[in-house]
């Protein structure tokens, strides 16, 4: 895989180019054309989890949360964020 990123100072546009040999790297054609769809999935999750922990839903279903999943939930958004931080992602 070969990638190439430039920005032009007096556009606002950039220009992004990335080449694969389509049969070796057919997982990262995917990964590259979907990554938005994986950190539209994690910022769900992470809403998810936010709810629980904020304002006592279940995770699934209809009712409320135990003080225990609101605690679990609470400490993943916590590991989400700091692995995302790790790799200077975010999903805001």
């Amino acid at each position: 895989m070969k990638t190439s990123y430039a920005i032009e100072k007096n556009k606002k546009m950039a220009k992004l180019t990335i080449e694969f040999d389509l049969v070796e790297e057919a997982e990262g054609i995917h990964s590259a054309l979907y990554g938005y769809k994986y950190r539209s999935l994690l910022w769900e999750l992470d809403q998810k989890l936010r709810s629980v922990h904020k304002y006592g839903a279940a995770l699934q279903g209809q009712g409320e949360a135990t003080s225990e999943e609101m605690d679990v939930c609470y400490r993943l958004r916590d590991v989400i964020r700091e692995m995302l931080q790790e790799d200077n992602l975010t999903i805001e």
